[in-house]
């Protein structure tokens, strides 16, 4: 409408529009932080890990290269601050405080030990509920630990991976393969498992997974991931699911959408469902963490996934932490390179998906390139109440992404029709863009 016109109209609603629009911004700017510049935050990492710099600074919380290379597994954010990291190796698990009051935890102590490789952590009404092992604990935030389950299904093969607690006051917990090339009897092996908060009633929800390495709850749903063996050929078979009670997903007869691998009278593919996003073998998806915050274009309401990746894999696609859009119907509209993500041109932070398997090498560098994680690996992320990324590295680091305002130049990483930039607008996609 022309500015013209629209003054020629009542007062009232050109105020009621005025007030609509300054109360959007003024909802959009309480959703930032007080935050320094990226250059001057002292725990600021420079390019050493090519994070997406236009949008997020790379803090340093825990680097203690000296402890086991596959410390700090799993991470779990509190409502309180207080950041928890697994070290399976060891039985502990670490906490760290923030002592500096910049909401940024920095002191790490042990919080807990002696337990049974404890390996995927969910924080519940002020208790950390552990799983590891053949066990699953509960701790209290003084450090008093209570074994709720003893005989959890693990033993050959995959253990038990990460665990959520849902809305309806459950615990779910993700249970591996015992094999990744035969058929195995049970239900609760390659399962998720739900049951009480204090252990009882134990239900598999689903089945047919060979790793579902981890679970989380996004838009009211679960979630899970699974990866396929190391494969000789590019294929894409490592998986995101969304988690339906009574769903077999495939395995051992089916990986990815529909790939044969033992031939079954029982079981066929076309029974599985498949899943709803496929990255290329070796990714291997090993965490994830729903993200809720609107403290950047793009990101309210997606989905963030560690791709941990194959170092002995001679196609390198893992080594990345990836944030996926959806679509109202829960289907991914692309996903957003987080860490590695070096721009040159023609390439974007953005592949949009359109149902084949995300392979990342029309788009970015690959990583033996020596930047990012690798040769390391990413291993877990968390999301803190302030919307806060934590990720932890192989060699016993972890790392934050908190926001950066300094930075506005979003065109030169995201094009309009991507959700990352300001001015979103779906329809200005080209019919020839492809993933």
């Amino acid at each position: 409408m022309p500015v013209s016109a629209l003054l020629s109209r009542r007062p009232g609603k050109l105020a009621l529009l005025l007030w609509v629009a300054f109360v959007f911004a003024a909802a959009s700017q309480a959703q930032r932080p007080e935050l320094p510049e990226c250059a001057d935050r002292p725990t600021a990492v420079s390019d050493e890990l090519y994070v997406d710099n236009i949008r997020w600074c790379v803090e340093q919380i825990a680097h203690e290269p000296e402890l086991e290379p596959l410390s700090f597994t799993a991470l779990e954010a509190a409502p309180d601050g207080r950041l928890y990291a697994a070290r399976p190796l060891t039985g502990k698990i670490m906490v760290l405080d923030d002592t500096d009051g910049d909401t940024l935890p920095d002191a790490m102590t042990t919080f807990a030990e002696g337990l049974s490789f404890p390996n995927g952590l969910a924080y519940h009404e002020d208790h950390l509920y552990v799983s590891g092992g053949s066990k699953i604990y509960r701790i209290s935030r003084s450090g008093d630990v209570a074994v709720l389950v003893e005989d959890l299904p693990v033993g050959t093969g995959f253990g038990a991976g990460g665990i959520a607690i849902g809305a309806d006051n459950r615990l779910y917990l993700a249970i591996g393969a015992p094999c990744s090339l035969c058929e195995f009897d049970g239900t609760e092996r390659g399962a998720i498992l739900s049951m009480n908060l204090d252990g009882g009633d134990r239900q598999a929800v689903a089945s047919g997974f060979r790793n579902p390495a981890d679970v989380a709850f996004f838009r009211g749903k679960l979630w899970t991931l699974d990866s396929a063996p190391r494969q000789r050929e590019r294929v894409a078979l490592d998986e995101l699911n969304r988690v339906e009670a009574g769903g077999w997903y495939g395995f051992p007869y089916c990986m990815g959408n529909d790939t044969a691998r033992i031939a079954s009278d029982a079981r066929n593919c076309d029974e599985s469902i498949a899943p709803v996003m496929l990255f290329g073998s070796g990714a291997v998806p090993s965490s994830l963490a729903a993200y809720s915050h609107d403290v950047l274009p793009g990101t309210k309401d997606t989905l963030i996934v560690v791709l941990r990746g194959e170092p002995s894999q001679i196609d390198i696609v893992g080594h990345k932490v990836i944030m996926i859009s959806f679509d109202d119907a829960d289907q991914p509209l692309g996903a957003t390179v987080v860490i590695p993500l070096r721009l040159q041109f023609g390439r974007n932070a953005y592949l949009p998906y359109q149902g084949e398997g995300l392979f990342w090498e029309t788009f970015i560098h690959l990583n033996e390139l020596g930047f990012g994680f690798y040769p390391q690996q990413p291993l877990a992320v968390a999301v803190s109440p302030q919307g806060w990324i934590y990720i932890s590295i192989t060699g016993g680091r972890i790392i934050a992404l908190r926001p950066r305002y300094d930075q506005t130049d979003y065109d030169r990483f995201y094009p309009i029709w991507t959700p990352m930039h300001p001015n979103f607008d779906p329809a200005a996609r080209p019919q020839a863009q492809t993933g």
